[in-house]
């Protein structure tokens, strides 16, 4: 039984997630790296100061610790919080602030944009919205973030995504506007098991989460690894080219099912569109083995990612072109 369902797992092509499909080249890692770690802790924190623009930067082991920290820490500070995801947003935020016994409302992102809110203390916004890839700009988030500071309320922005558009983070901005931004290594690195991501924020707020976390969370390791990351200019312009490429391609492999009229959005690692028979083809799609994502929007969204090999973008096409209308 065990060896027959590891032979199942490996016959399945995932194309769920929203990782790059291209992954940062790494030079070896020193072995001096582990002996060093308050002299990469110091270099991380000049260096991620330089990339995000932003004085106060906290590294966290993956974004959904950075949602769990934020969450506990406005218990301790607030106790329990209404919070509005604006949606569709990543599941994390509803589970681990629920967790927190916090309030969580979900709420469509077009009514938090036009001021709608609901009365709250938090408000979640996806930077850019995934699936919908929908760019938030600067220009509206700032009066939001403005008003839920007046009120002694917080803005997060989930900005995980934000690399494969090659928008300015509003991290540049929290001094000025004060706000919680989230980055994210492995989507566009391509390294899925990166386990690293960023808070930008106030420094009050920046300092409270190192408390919250503790100060051995993040290993030397991943020190090093944030340093590469900041420091590979050249392969990020690259891969913003090999993203879109491979996006086109995959928005015509889905167009030959999809009529004209259909928007297809292309989110950089996976495209996106909602069509009435979107849940009926996740489930055709997954009895030939290939896994996509639906999202339970008023209008149902698909989520497909790139596939990383001839053979999958093969396997991916066959299976498209036999789907019902």
């Amino acid at each position: 039984m065990r060896i027959e369902t590891q032979v199942k797992h490996q016959a399945k092509l995932d194309l769920s997630g929203s990782v790059a499909p291209f992954e940062l080249e790494l030079p070896d890692m020193p072995a001096s790296v582990w002996a060093s770690p308050d002299l990469l802790r110091s270099r991380f924190h000049l260096e991620a100061a330089r990339f995000f623009e932003c004085e106060s930067v906290l590294a966290v082991t993956g974004i959904d610790s950075g949602i769990s920290a934020l969450a506990r820490l406005f218990q301790t500070w607030y106790g329990s919080m209404r919070v509005v995801l604006a949606e569709p947003s990543f599941d994390q935020w509803d589970k681990r602030f629920r967790r927190a016994n916090h309030v969580v409302l979900d709420w469509p992102v077009e009514l938090v944009l036009e001021g709608e809110i609901p009365e709250c203390d938090v408000v979640v916004l996806g930077r850019p919205v995934n699936p919908s890839c929908q760019m938030i700009t600067i220009a509206q988030i700032k009066p939001l973030a403005r008003k839920l500071r007046e009120q002694g309320g917080w803005l997060i922005l989930d900005e995980a995504y934000l690399d494969w558009t090659g928008e300015e983070s509003y991290a540049s901005f929290i001094e000025a506007e004060p706000a919680i931004v989230l980055r994210s290594v492995a989507p566009f690195s391509g390294l899925a098991g990166a386990n690293l991501a960023f808070v930008c924020g106030p420094k009050a707020v920046c300092t409270a989460l190192l408390n919250e976390v503790g100060t051995q969370a993040v290993s030397s390791p991943q020190w090093w690894l944030a340093l590469q990351y900041f420091a590979a200019e050249g392969w990020r312009a690259a891969q913003l080219i090999r993203l879109d490429a491979v996006c086109t391609r995959l928005e015509s492999l889905w167009r030959v099912r999809l009529d004209e009229q259909v928007q297809i959005r292309k989110g950089g690692y996976y495209i996106s569109f909602t069509h009435p028979k979107n849940e009926q083809w996740a489930t055709d799609l997954e009895h030939m083995g290939i896994l996509v994502r639906t999202y339970p929007t008023e209008d149902c969204i698909l989520r497909c990612g790139v596939p990383r090999s001839e053979d999958d973008w093969h396997r991916l096409e066959n299976a498209v072109n036999s789907l019902g209308d």
